[in-house]
C-alpha cells in the first residue's frame, strides 16, 4: 500500500541520473564543410624600373581567373583548407618585360581558429615562367563572430589576387553563423607592381545554406589604374 508514496521520489531521483538527450543545433550554425566555387576579372599594371628608379615601361596586363576553395572543419578549432584555378593574363603587348604568371594555381593552408584567435600556415603554387612557391599564412585578432583584426599572406581563394597577394586590415562576422559579413583593408596587387590597393570582400546569405561573396581590389599605377572583382557562391553542409 506504500507504493504509491514512493513514485514521486522514484521519478526524481530518474529525472536527476538519466542524461538528457542533445541539445539541438543552433537555427543559425553553419555546417563542418564549406565549397566556394568563383570567378574574377581585372586589370593589373607590369612596371619595370631602371637602375636610378627611373620608369622603363608600363604594360596594362588584363586578366580572367576561376576556381573553387574548400575549407573544412575536423574539429570546432581547426581548419583545413585546399583552393586551386587557373589564371589567364593577356598583356596589352609582347614584351618580356611582362611577368608570366599564366596557369594553374592552388595551395593549402592548416589552422587554429579560437573565438579570439586565429593563426594558420600553409603553401601556394603560382605557375608560369616567374612562377613560385610561397608561404600562405594567416592571423586574426578578435572576435571571429564579431569585429576582428586580420592580416594574410597569399591567402586561400578560387580568384588568384581578389583581394592581393598579401593583405591586411579589418573584418566581421567570419564565424560559423549565418549573417552578413566581410573585410576591408590594404593589400599589395601580383608582382608586377608593388603599390598599395584598397581592397574589400562582403559576403550575404541569398538562401538556407547558400552564401555570395563579392571581393574588390583597387588603386593606382604609374600610367594606369589598377583594379579587380571576383563574385562567388559558397555552400555549407
Amino acid at each position: 500500500m506504500r507504493t504509491p508514496l514512493l513514485r514521486g521520489p522514484l521519478l526524481l531521483l530518474l529525472y536527476q541520473v538519466v542524461p538528457a538527450p542533445p541539445a539541438r543545433v543552433e537555427p543559425d550554425s553553419l555546417g563542418r564543410y564549406r565549397l566556394t566555387v568563383g570567378l574574377g576579372s581585372g586589370r593589373w599594371e607590369n612596371e619595370v624600373f631602371g637602375c636610378n628608379g627611373e620608369l622603363v615601361s608600363a604594360t596594362g596586363v588584363s586578366y580572367r581567373s576561376g576556381g573553387a576553395q574548400l575549407d573544412a572543419w575536423p574539429t570546432p578549432h581547426f581548419r583545413v583548407t585546399a583552393f586551386g584555378g587557373t589564371f589567364r593574363p593577356t598583356p596589352d603587348s609582347v614584351s618580356y618585360d611582362v611577368k608570366d604568371y599564366r596557369g594553374p594555381f592552388g595551395g593549402g593552408q592548416l589552422a587554429f581558429e579560437g573565438q579570439h584567435f586565429g593563426l594558420g600556415l600553409g603553401a601556394a603554387r603560382i605557375s608560369g615562367y616567374d612562377g613560385f612557391w610561397a608561404p600562405s599564412t594567416y592571423l586574426r585578432i578578435g572576435n571571429m563572430d564579431g569585429g576582428y583584426f586580420r592580416a594574410d599572406v597569399f591567402p586561400p581563394a578560387p580568384v588568384l589576387g581578389s583581394t592581393g597577394w598579401a593583405r591586411a586590415g579589418v573584418g566581421f562576422r567570419e564565424g560559423h553563423r549565418r549573417g552578413v559579413g566581410g573585410f576591408f583593408g590594404v593589400a599589395l596587387p601580383p608582382a608586377y607592381s608593388q603599390k598599395a590597393m584598397v581592397t574589400g570582400s562582403l559576403h550575404f546569405p541569398v538562401a538556407g545554406r547558400l552564401t555570395a561573396q563579392v571581393d574588390g581590389i583597387f588603386g593606382p599605377g604609374e600610367s594606369i589604374s589598377q583594379q579587380g572583382a571576383a563574385v562567388a557562391l559558397r555552400y555549407d553542409f
